[in-house]
């Protein structure tokens, strides 16, 4: 009898109920399988995360290739890039034109193939001459639509005096009325200036427009991003070829053409390394969102 109450009184080992399993723990199989749904949860989500910043960076070339298609379709039938698009022409075809400025050419449609602002530095303004007609042109009914978006937005002041920003331009809530939002990082918006005869799209973080015209903008462009835009359509170099780090930040001079926050050696606030005229990537992970970029017109 004794021995049978012993025998029914202890269970083996492997009868154990689930009440007396638990109070041991996991065995150490069950912590494996942990361990290993853990690490494959985690490989999912950077594997995630990394196709997310591909997808935003083939995304936001694909912007600029429209644009650069639009531009194209655009002075193939009116014989002029949008903007700049010579005044008896775009009077012939139906464009916005206006009164001179000031007795002044610049900035209104003078035909010379380079797109400019109001006043000197005649590149540097936004939203006001030739840089903002820009935008007008190829959104419009009268230029085919070439672009998603219309600009200026409904109920928008055009962008046609030269000297004066449209009401609502000088905020960042007015700023998407008269650019286009970029596909890629945070109040990222595309814009046009020109620099030397050449015509870029810029693209930074545009906060607003001054009173004198000038773009008010940020670098939010993780370093691996614009590393992987630079080197899908040009050289991967930040300060050559038709992809350039440089964007337009506030100033009436040449030097508002600053370059991105650059150090000799690198570090993780910085976009590229001056010394070796390469992209910080292999700081901080690439992931510093210390970058803006220009591309060339094509």
């Amino acid at each position: 009898m004794i021995m049978l109450f012993v025998l029914r009184g202890t269970p083996p080992t492997h009868q154990k109920s689930a009440e007396q399993r638990s109070r041991y723990g996991f065995t150490l199989i069950e912590m494996s399988i942990v361990l290993i749904i853990i690490g494959l949860l985690t490989a999912g989500i950077l594997v995630g995360r990394d196709l997310v910043k591909s997808s935003e960076a083939q995304a936001q070339v694909s912007q600029i290739q429209k644009y650069q298609t639009a531009v194209h379709t655009f002075q193939t039938k009116f014989g002029g890039i949008p903007g700049d698009l010579d005044l008896t022409l775009a009077t012939q075809f139906g464009f916005l034109v206006g009164a001179l400025c000031d007795g002044k050419t610049q900035g209104r449609r003078d035909g010379n193939g380079v797109l400019d602002g109001w006043t000197s530095p005649w590149q540097l303004n936004q939203a006001v001459g030739e840089v903002g007609l820009f935008w007008q042109d190829l959104s419009s009914s009268t230029g085919g639509h070439l672009i998603d978006g219309t600009f200026p937005a409904a109920g928008a002041p055009q962008a046609l005096q030269c000297n004066a920003i449209p009401t609502g331009a000088e905020t960042s809530s007015g700023i998407p009325f008269y650019f286009p939002t970029a596909k890629i990082a945070s109040d990222n918006f595309i814009y046009v200036y020109e620099v030397g005869g050449v015509n870029y799209y810029g693209l930074s973080a545009v906060t607003s427009i001054n009173v004198a015209g000038y773009m008010v903008s940020n670098t939010t462009i993780p370093v691996a991003q614009t590393y992987s835009i630079d080197k899908k359509i040009d050289d991967g170099v930040p300060t050559t070829g038709n992809v350039i780090a440089q964007y337009l930040n506030n100033s009436s001079t040449s030097t508002s053409l600053a370059p991105n926050t650059t150090t000799s050696g690198g570090n993780s606030t910085s976009c590229y390394d001056t010394t070796t005229n390469t992209y910080s990537i292999a700081q901080n992970g690439g992931n510093g969102e210390n970058c803006a970029l220009s591309f060339k017109f094509q």
